[in-house]
């Protein structure tokens, strides 16, 4: 399917959601979403005669539903939506994220249905539309060949942990895309725009070949192949009249 006609479906189906949230005066949401097609809503959905918010399941996450609240409800409602489960077992440490997602995929439930899928050491935790969560419990007995358990974690339970940064500090002209990209990969300028012209940029999960852009404090950034980064809020002024800025690395 053509780019520009999957965004306009998208858009559609976004501006649907608020437009029966207010009709039937209830909550209404889309499926998730991943990072660029939520960028591609928050840029478009401009008026809505609802409020709408971006939920998923827990703060910074990645895949997000896009939901729409009527007045008597609060954006902490739209948690409500999604339930978190538990997977965990002797050989989970093995797995990987493919591997928890083909086995979800195999008991025939939408990838729009699944959020996010953090594998830690020890566990995954898997966000899901609220409506599967039950069967999902019911039905997993197994990711790849590994036996595993299962259950729903409560809202007031759930704990992820904090994401692995390396925080570094540099100068930069100014803060257009190619010098902090420069930074962040501690290469040249000239190397930072091929990575730019060559489409392995991406700002706030969108591609860009704008070497010029401006990149706002908060901004995620990545390159592809030298990994994904954030611009910190601190930003200085240097008495050689650089700029001081903090780039968070996640690891």
């Amino acid at each position: 399917m053509d780019n520009k006609l999957e965004e306009k479906l998208l858009i559609a189906k976004a501006q649907d959601t608020a437009f029966l949230c207010e009709k039937q005066n209830c909550i209404k949401a889309t499926g998730f979403l991943t990072p660029s097609e939520r960028e591609i809503v928050r840029k478009n959905i401009t008026k809505n005669p609802v409020k709408t918010c971006f939920c998923g399941g827990y703060e910074d996450a990645e895949r997000t539903m896009f939901v729409a609240l009527p007045d008597y409800l609060e954006e902490t409602d739209a948690l409500d939506l999604i339930s978190a489960i538990e997977i965990s077992g002797r050989d989970v440490g093995s797995l990987r994220h493919p591997d928890f997602l083909g086995s979800l995929l195999g008991l025939g439930i939408k990838r729009e249905k699944i959020g996010d899928i953090i594998v830690l050491e020890d566990r995954c935790i898997v966000f899901v539309a609220e409506n599967i969560g039950a069967y999902i419990v019911e039905n997993l007995t197994k990711v790849g060949r590994h036996g595993v358990k299962v259950r729903l974690i409560p809202n007031e339970m759930l704990e992820i942990p904090l994401r692995k940064v390396e925080t570094m500090s540099h100068t930069v002209s100014a803060l257009r895309l190619d010098s902090v990209v420069s930074a962040a990969t501690k290469t040249s300028r000239s190397i930072a725009a091929g990575y730019i012209a060559e489409g392995r940029v991406f700002v706030n999960w969108m591609q860009t070949e704008n070497v010029s852009l401006k990149i706002k404090p908060g901004d995620v950034f990545s390159v592809r192949g030298q990994g994904r980064f954030r611009l910190l809020e601190e930003i200085r002024e240097t008495k050689k009249g650089r700029i001081g800025i903090q780039i968070e690395k996640f690891i």
